[in-house]
């Protein structure tokens, strides 16, 4: 779209006593919303669904500074627009009950990421979450599936890095404006992203953090996707929210299964209950959609820090097995400092604990 477009589409998106129902129907009628203002009092008058005040409002221009900003930012920060009606939207949002008639986007979505599956979950995963969702994550993504997710601490992002570092696409759906990332900490992480993949947000820029804009984005992930995978969380997190959404729209739901002990474990055991998939392995998924796993003999080796790296070599030289207070010996780490960075190695994918706190490369 040009900058003309762009004006037309925000201006549409921002009157008021128009929701996007209403914006879709006179898109049926008028195919543009450049020949929606176009059209005169009595041609829109004639349109059953539109009130009078809704006519009125069409006829205004009262929307000049939110656009004026708009567009402003949307230079600043080198985001594009994409509307319903452009070739680059998701084929599948479309036929959601309430698809954004805007999306906000940095990056690329390409027609391969119409075969996509969102992996979602708690903020606050337990080791075997984390170990799971890269698992999975990295399994999917070499079979040429797109992965969505949206972002968030924990299983979001064990998600995102998984299709990275498998060499695969991934889209990252926000809740608030693509001006702010949310978490600060995955700044790096939406970097990578828009090189893979896409940032997309139906939030105006400038939007910031909300607590009911998340669960508004989710019907997104879900209505992007084939299926929703959830890894933990409780019966009442966003997660299990992505899952009902995922079934109102028609798709498919997977769930790992937990410990019945463990508070993180409550919502995918109770999806089970209720009949979704149990999946324990990527193999479950793929067999849905008939796509057998593609072994290949490459091993994809994640992205390390400096002192990781340095571990790693301290790993090769030790017939790759070690116990960690033999790497305190043979390194300038502290216990701490170790344990702390195997733990991030492990979640990784590098190296294996076993008994008597003895690590192995994998």
């Amino acid at each position: 779209m040009d900058k003309k477009e762009y004006r037309d589409w925000l201006k549409l998106v921002s009157i008021k006593g128009l929701g996007q129902g209403k914006i879709r129907r006179l898109l049926k009628v008028f195919h543009s919303p450049q020949k929606i203002f176009e059209a005169n009092k009595h041609q829109l008058s004639d349109l059953t669904f539109l009130s009078e005040n809704a006519v009125n409002e069409i006829s205004k221009n009262e929307n000049e500074e939110f656009i004026e900003n708009q567009l402003r930012l949307l230079e600043k920060y080198n985001v594009r627009l994409i509307s319903i009606t452009d070739e680059e939207y998701p084929d599948l949002l479309k036929f959601i009950y309430t698809p954004p008639i805007l999306l906000y986007i940095k990056g690329k979505i390409l027609p391969r990421d119409s075969r996509a599956i969102a992996i979602v979950g708690t903020r606050k995963p337990t080791n075997y979450g984390r170990i799971s969702a890269r698992k999975i994550g990295v399994e999917i993504a070499k079979t040429g599936f797109t992965i969505v997710s949206g972002l968030a601490y924990g299983i979001d992002g064990c998600a995102h890095k998984a299709a990275l570092d498998a060499g695969g696409r991934t889209i990252a759906v926000c809740g608030t404006g693509l001006d702010i990332v949310y978490p600060a900490v995955h700044r790096a992480l939406a970097k990578d992203i828009i090189q893979s993949g896409a940032l997309i947000s139906e939030f105006p820029l400038g939007t910031k953090i909300e607590a009911w804009n998340f669960p508004t984005r989710n019907r997104i992930i879900s209505g992007m996707c084939k299926g929703a995978l959830v890894i933990e969380g409780k019966k009442t997190s966003g997660a299990l929210l992505t899952a009902k959404m995922a079934l109102e729209q028609n798709r498919d739901v997977f769930a790992l299964p937990g410990n019945i002990n463990s508070p993180q474990s409550e919502g995918p055991n109770y999806l089970i209950k209720l009949g979704a998939k149990i999946v324990t392995d990527a193999k479950d998924i793929l067999e849905e959609y008939h796509i057998k796993m593609q072994v290949k003999s490459e091993k994809i080796t994640p992205k390390m820090t400096k002192e990781e790296g340095e571990i790693y070599k301290l790993l090769q030289k030790n017939d790759r097995n070690l116990g960690l207070d033999e790497m305190v010996e043979q390194s300038d780490f502290s216990p701490a400092q170790l344990s702390a960075m195997l733990l991030n190695m492990e979640l990784k994918g590098i190296i294996k604990r076993g008994a008597q706190n003895r690590y192995w490369l994998m």
